[in-house]
C-alpha cells in the first residue's frame, strides 16, 4: 500500500489507482478516528474526578480503542452510520452484562452524548472468556459471508480456491510468454509459426495416410470375404458332383456284378441284357488265379510284326498294343479279342500309354494323338464259334482273327503337334502330359487344350552333349553288335521319362538320369553312373529304378541320390516295371525277369519265341510284347 499523499506510478491501471486511493482514505480515517479517541478520553477524565481504581475507564478506553483501530475499521462498512451503530449495540451489550453481574457494578456512570454508560470489559477478558455453544443452523462464518458477501466472495476467491489458483498460474505463465514475445523479434515469430504450420501439415499427411491404410484393410477384408463366399458356393456344387459320381459309381459296380455272375456279354440301356452263350476257354481274371504264379494263361495274336509296346488299364478292361506293322490293335481282356485297331499303316508308333480310358500314342512321324477307349461301341453278337478257338490251358492261342477289323475312328479325340522328330517316350496323369522325341527336346503339353506349354532343351543340360562324338559313336556300335539294333534306333536321344506333379526325371543316351523343375523348366540334379544310353526308368517317392543298354539295372535312392542296389544281366535292358515287392524286365531275350526285393531272388518266366520289348503289370496279371508279334497274359 503506498503512504498518504504519495503520487501514483505512471500507465498503471485505472482499477488499481481506484484501490490505492480507498486505501488512502482509509488510513487516513483510521488516523482521523484515534485522533478523535484519544481526544474524547481527555475530556472524560477532565470531566469526572478521577477515582482511586483507573482501571474502569481505562479499560472502557482500551475496548473503544481496539474497536475503532480494528483492521476492519479500514472497511466503508464500518466507517459513517454504521460505526455509530456498532458502538450503540455494543453499550447496550455491555449494560445487560452489567445489570446481571453485582461483582462487576460500581455506581460510575459516564453520561456520553446524552446516553447512560457502565463500564467495559477489556479486551484482554473479552479474549479470555469461553464462546457459548450456538444451537443456530448457521455458522458464524456463514453468517458473515451472508451479511457481507463482498468480503466472504473476496476472501474465498482470492485465497482458498485451486481454480483461481490456477488462473493466477496461467495468467503469470501468459504474461511470461508475453514478455518473452515482447523480446523476440519478428523474425523469431514468423520462423516459429512457419514451423508451426509446417508440423500441422505433417499431422494432416499422417492422418490422411492412417485413413487410406484403413481403407485398403476394409477392402481387403471385403474382397477375402467374397472369396470365401465364392469358395463355399463351389465346395458345394463339388460335393454335389461327388455324391453323383459315388452314386453312378455304386450303380455301375451293381451293373458289373450282374453281368459276370450272368455271364452276359452286353447291357441294354433300359437295364435288360441278353444273354450269349460263354464260351469254354474265355478266361477271366477269376480263372487266372486258378493258375499258378508264372503261368501263362492267354495270347493274344494278330499282329503281322513285331510288337514295340503294350499297355492296359485293367486285368478285365482294355489292352493296346503297337507294332511294326503300323497298326495299333485294342483287346479286350474280359473276352481275350480284338475289338478294333487305332493306326494305319503309315506310321509306327514307337511308345504309347494307357491311363483309364485316356490313350496316347508317340509316332515316327513326330505326331502325338489323343484317344478315348470309352468310346468303342459294343461288338455284335456272334454266334460264330471259330472267332475264338479253344485249346488247352498250357498252350492257350487266339489263332483264328478276323482280318476285316473296325478302324476307331471315333475314338480320335485329338493332336499334339510340336515335336519335329521321332516320339520315343510318354508319360501322362489325369490333366497334363510329357513327351520326348529325338529332336533333343522334351514338350510339356496341357491334355485339355492339346498346347505345348513347356519345351526342354535337353542337349543344352547336357552341356553340349553330341551323339556325333567319338565315344558316343564307338558305344553306339558295341551295342548294334550286341543285337539290340533290331529294336532300338541309334539315333534315339529321349530313352524314357516319367514326372509326377512338378518333378520330372529323364533318361538319355549318354547314359545319364536328370531331375527336372517343370515349374521352371531346369536341371537341377544329374544322376552319372550308367555306361550306356537310358532305356526305361521308373521311380516313387523314395527310389527311382532305370534300365540301360549297359546290362544293368540300377535303383537309386532319391533321398542321397546314390546307388541303392544294382541288377546285372547278360544283354541289354528293354523294358521294366516294379513296384515295393518285385521288379519285372524283359532284356533282349525270350525270357522275363522278376526280381524278388525281398527275398532277393530271381524268377525267369519263358514262353516267348523271340526277344521280349515290353512288359507292363497291374494287380495279378501280366502282359508281355516281343519280336514273335503275340501279347502274351501271365498269372502272378
Amino acid at each position: 500500500m503506498s503512504s498518504k499523499g504519495g503520487a501514483s506510478p505512471p500507465e498503471r491501471d485505472p482499477q488499481q489507482s481506484l484501490m490505492t486511493r480507498s486505501q488512502a482514505l482509509s488510513t487516513a480515517f483510521l488516523g482521523t478516528a484515534r485522533d478523535k479517541a484519544m481526544g474524547v478520553a481527555h475530556a472524560a477524565t477532565s470531566w469526572f474526578t478521577p477515582p482511586s481504581d483507573w482501571s474502569a475507564p481505562l479499560s472502557h478506553l482500551e475496548s473503544l480503542t481496539t474497536v475503532m483501530l480494528n483492521p476492519l475499521a479500514a472497511h466503508p462498512v464500518y466507517q459513517s452510520e454504521s460505526l455509530a451503530k456498532a458502538l450503540q449495540l455494543m453499550q447496550q451489550q455491555q449494560r445487560q452484562r452489567s445489570s446481571s453481574s453485582s461483582s462487576s457494578s460500581n455506581g460510575n456512570e459516564l453520561v456520553l452524548h446524552g446516553t447512560t454508560n457502565s463500564a467495559w470489559p477489556s479486551s484482554t477478558e473479552l479474549l479470555k472468556a469461553e464462546i457459548p455453544e450456538s444451537h443456530a443452523p448457521l455458522s458464524l462464518f456463514q453468517g458473515f459471508a451472508a451479511t457481507y458477501p463482498s468480503l466472504a466472495g473476496a476472501s474465498s476467491t482470492s485465497s482458498s480456491s485451486p481454480s483461481n489458483k490456477r488462473s493466477r498460474h496461467k495468467r503469470k505463465k501468459q504474461a511470461a510468454h508475453a514478455s518473452e514475445g515482447q523480446n523476440r523479434t519478428l523474425t523469431q515469430v514468423i520462423a516459429e509459426r512457419e514451423q508451426k504450420m509446417r508440423d500441422s501439415s505433417k499431422l494432416e499427411k499422417q492422418k490422411l495416410s492412417t485413413m487410406n491404410e484403413m481403407n485398403q484393410i476394409t477392402m481387403q477384408i471385403e474382397e477375402l470375404v467374397n472369396k470365401r463366399k465364392a469358395l463355399e458356393q463351389k465346395w458345394q456344387k463339388l460335393e454335389a458332383k461327388e455324391q453323383q459320381l459315388l452314386e453312378t459309381i455304386g450303380q455301375l459296380n451293381d451293373v458289373i456284378v450282374t453281368v459276370e455272375e450272368e455271364g452276359r456279354d452286353t447291357v441294354s440301356e433300359g437295364g435288360s441284357s441278353s444273354r450269349a452263350t460263354v464260351q469254354q476257354d474265355t478266361i477271366s481274371e477269376d480263372d487266372a488265379i486258378l493258375y499258378e504264379s508264372g503261368t501263362c494263361y492267354k495270347t493274344l495274336s494278330g499282329h503281322d510284326d513285331d510288337v514295340l509296346c503294350v499297355d492296359f488299364n485293367h486285368p478285365r478292361g482294355i489292352l493296346v498294343s503297337s507294332s511294326m506293322d503300323g497298326t495299333v490293335r485294342a483287346w479286350d481282356l474280359y473276352k481275350h479279342k480284338c475289338v478294333g485297331t487305332l493306326e494305319g499303316p503309315t506310321s509306327v508308333v514307337r511308345c504309347l500309354q494307357l491311363n483309364d480310358a485316356c490313350l496316347l500314342t508317340g509316332s515316327e512321324d513326330g505326331s502325338i494323338k489323343q484317344w478315348n477307349m470309352s468310346a468303342i461301341p459294343p461288338p455284335p453278337p456272334s454266334t460264330d464259334s471259330s472267332v475264338i478257338s479253344s485249346s488247352e490251358p498250357t498252350s492257350p492261342e487266339l489263332s483264328a482273327i478276323p482280318e476285316d477289323l473296325p478302324v476307331l475312328s471315333e475314338c480320335f479325340t485329338g493332336a499334339l503337334e510340336g515335336h519335329q522328330a521321332e516320339v520315343t517316350a510318354l508319360y501322362m496323369d489325369q490333366t497334363m502330359a510329357v513327351s520326348g522325341a529325338n529332336d533333343k527336346t522334351m514338350r510339356q503339353w496341357d491334355l485339355e487344350t492339346q498346347k505345348c506349354v513347356l519345351t526342354l532343351d535337353v542337349m543344352w543340360a547336357s552341356h553340349g552333349a553330341s551323339p556325333s562324338s567319338s565315344s558316343s559313336s564307338s558305344g553306339w556300335q558295341q551295342w548294334a553288335m550286341d543285337g539290340l539294333h533290331n529294336f532300338f534306333n541309334t539315333q534315339d536321344f529321349v530313352g524314357a521319362l516319367q514326372f509326377w506333379n512338378f518333378a520330372l526325371a529323364s533318361g538319355t543316351m549318354d547314359g545319364k538320369i536328370r531331375m527336372w523343375d517343370l515349374r521352371t523348366g531346369q536341371a537341377h540334379r544329374t544322376l552319372p553312373g550308367h555306361t550306356g544310353p537310358i532305356t526305361c526308368l521308373q521311380f516313387d517317392e523314395v527310389h527311382l529304378a532305370s534300365g540301360s543298354q549297359d546290362k544293368t539295372i540300377r535303383i537309386w535312392d532319391l533321398r542321397t541320390g546314390s546307388v541303392y542296389d544294382t541288377l546285372h544281366f547278360s544283354s541289354p535292358v528293354t523294358s521294366l516295371q516294379f513296384d515295393t515287392g518285385r521288379i519285372v524286365s524283359a532284356n533282349c531275350t525270350e525270357n522275363i525277369d522278376i526280381y524278388n526285393r525281398t527275398s532277393f531272388q530271381h524268377t525267369t518266366l519263358q514262353g516267348h519265341t523271340a526277344q521280349i520289348n515290353s512288359v507292363r503289370f497291374r494287380d495279378n496279371v501280366l502282359a508281355s510284347g516281343g519280336n514273335d508279334s503275340v501279347v502274351k497274359l501271365w498269372a502272378l
